[in-house]
């Protein structure tokens, strides 16, 4: 390959989480596969969740804003010519041409309503640039490529799926067990409360459970969503709001817990649920197409506006040894078709 590979290093400012996930982990595969790239960062303030002694980054620029990726980081570019930018996280600058990006989803187009006014205008105007000139745009699932070609009018030959896989952290020794002592039975939701996540669904699917000795555990970071939506349930004790955790720590909610239960309304692909399926915990996830494409048959399937099925499929699942014993083997072969090392090959693939 004699193009130089230039990533966008803006998402090491950020908690490795979501998409900035995505780009970390094929950095990482990168490194393992002895792919040589540089990151360019716009500051020397990075988080410190990322392990990053084996990058080679350099810093350029002095803001992490928008700004700085569509105005500042351009300027990095000139009068360089052999080289590729890669945009792991999103859509990177419009200007250079020389740059492949990433559409993880199109939720702000499905529907609008569930983001702020200034994100939905900023995304609606980018987006379709973006697409229009990028060399190449990945994403995450078949489903996701439909929605791109659907609502943005791309040729499906300038789409690539590159999946997305369980953090490489699940597969490492765990040796520290903070549940070691404590005894409790809860059933474990994992994600960022925004509205499309419909954690409201799940709460009143719960409450409807009536078993005072379950619990629901939620893994998120709280924000003015959760402020304005959840705080009415803060009074729940059955109803434990854990924050952002550390990947060790998570690593310990899903092994412990009876299920693990994804309602989400809309996704391009979602990786917690496969990082239940690793930890062998039972899988209840909503019954929506890019679900059926990326977990088969491994999960449980409730249609996610339907409070009753949610709580009665809850009850079946925790209730049913049997059942949950088949959907951890099911679960555990279905996570194996996905890997970090296998997308890094197809993004280098797609560079050749």
């Amino acid at each position: 390959m004699n193009r130089k590979i230039y990533i966008n290093g803006r998402f090491l400012l950020q908690p490795p989480t979501g998409v900035n996930r995505f780009a970390y982990e094929l950095c990482k595969a990168f490194v393992e596969l002895g792919i040589e790239f540089i990151l360019i960062c716009p500051s020397k303030v990075i988080n410190k969740e990322y392990d990053i002694k084996d990058f080679n980054i350099w810093y350029f620029g002095f803001t992490s804003s928008h700004f700085w990726e569509q105005i500042i980081l351009p300027l990095f570019f000139i009068n360089k010519h052999n080289y590729i930018l890669l945009n792991f996280t999103g859509l990177g600058p419009v200007i250079i041409l020389k740059k492949i990006i990433t559409i993880h989803d199109l939720a702000f187009l499905y529907n609008p309503l569930w983001y702020s006014f200034f994100y939905r205008i900023f995304y609606k105007i980018l987006t379709p640039l973006c697409a229009k000139t990028s060399h190449k745009i990945l994403t995450v699932s078949e489903f996701s490529k439909s929605e791109i070609i659907k609502f943005l009018n791309i040729r499906k030959d300038k789409i690539e799926v590159v999946y997305n896989a369980v953090p490489s952290v699940f597969y490492q020794k765990n040796k520290d067990n903070p549940f070691q002592n404590i005894h409790e039975k809860y059933i474990l939701a994992v994600s960022s409360l925004d509205p499309r996540k419909n954690f409201e669904k799940l709460i009143k699917a719960f409450n409807k459970l009536n078993d005072p000795s379950i619990r629901l555990f939620i893994v998120g970071g709280k924000n003015n969503i959760y402020n304005h939506t959840y705080e009415e349930h803060d009074k729940n004790d059955r109803i434990v709001w854990l924050g952002r955790v550390s990947d060790r720590e998570l690593i310990n909610y899903y092994k412990y817990a009876l299920c693990f239960v994804y309602p989400s309304l809309y996704e391009g692909f979602g990786i917690p649920p496969l990082e239940a399926m690793v930890s062998q915990c039972p899988v209840i996830a909503s019954d929506i197409n890019v679900f059926h494409e990326i977990y088969n048959k491994a999960v449980l399937y409730v249609n996610p506006t339907d409070e009753e099925q949610i709580s009665d499929v809850i009850r079946l699942l925790i209730n049913d040894e049997k059942l949950q014993r088949k959907l951890v083997d099911l679960g555990e072969k279905q996570s194996q078709l996905y890997s970090w090392k296998k997308s890094a090959l197809k993004v280098i693939e797609i560079l050749r």
